[in-house]
């Protein structure tokens, strides 16, 4: 009696698992992106981005079912354009990708052919997507936080005089030049440079008031005070 006990379950057994194995064998003989395609792609955050841009490196990504769509390769894959700094991917029943991203923030163009962002990374986007009307750097490579810090000091130093930084160099030998909006170009050299326009600022009212236009530059390279070189009056 045991043993045809044994023998039945031993039957039982065998014939669950011949039974999973062609379930098994069916199921892989479908093709899930077919029964649970990828009909919608929600993407949130996007401003500066080109979205033709987002669309071609989506397109061939989402060609997979619910189910077997890979979201890290996804991420991954966006994450190498150059706008976006950060991003979630994730799967929403039955048939959504939604993607929410973040994109980075330009201070300055940089060198010329690249943006500097507000963390200190230079990135290189399509040229057509710049923003206009910021600021230039031009700098050695490796010192972009460097004259980033020092921009932002600089500026909030300007506050009195309702000007800002349009232009910003730092030469090779570490000495400062820059140029306001307002049209005035300044030579700063490398010592006490925010002190000496701190001096400057001061005093501005009194030495330039309303002769911005008359100013051929300024030369703050001076310990006890500064220079201004006016234009030629013809």
């Amino acid at each position: 009696m045991k043993q045809l006990e044994l023998r039945r379950q031993l039957f039982k057994i065998s014939s669950r698992s011949i039974i999973f194995l062609m379930l098994v064998l069916i199921i892989s003989q479908f093709n899930l992106a077919d029964y649970f395609p990828i009909r919608k792609i929600r993407v949130y955050g996007v401003n500066r981005l080109d979205q033709v841009e987002v669309q071609n490196a989506l397109s061939p990504l989402v060609d997979h079912g619910f189910f077997t769509i890979n979201v890290d390769y996804i991420h991954d894959r966006l994450k190498q354009i150059a706008w976006i700094a950060d991003l979630h991917v994730r799967r929403v029943w039955p048939d959504q990708i939604v993607i929410r991203l973040s994109e980075k923030d330009p201070v300055a163009y940089w060198n010329d052919n690249t943006l500097l962002s507000q963390n200190g990374e230079v990135f290189s986007p399509k040229q057509e997507s710049w923003p206009t009307g910021l600021p230039k750097f031009s700098g050695p490579e490796g010192q972009q936080l460097f004259m980033l810090k020092n921009f932002l000091d600089m500026n909030r130093l300007l506050l009195p005089l309702h000007a800002k930084i349009s232009y910003l160099e730092l030469t090779p030998f570490l000495t400062w030049k820059l140029k306001l909006d307002n049209g005035i170009t300044m030579q700063a050299g490398h010592k006490d440079v925010l002190t000496r326009l701190n001096q400057f600022v001061k005093v501005y009212p009194k030495i330039i008031g309303t002769r911005v236009n008359d100013v051929d530059y300024i030369d703050l390279r001076y310990a006890n005070g500064f220079a201004v070189r006016w234009k030629e009056m013809g």
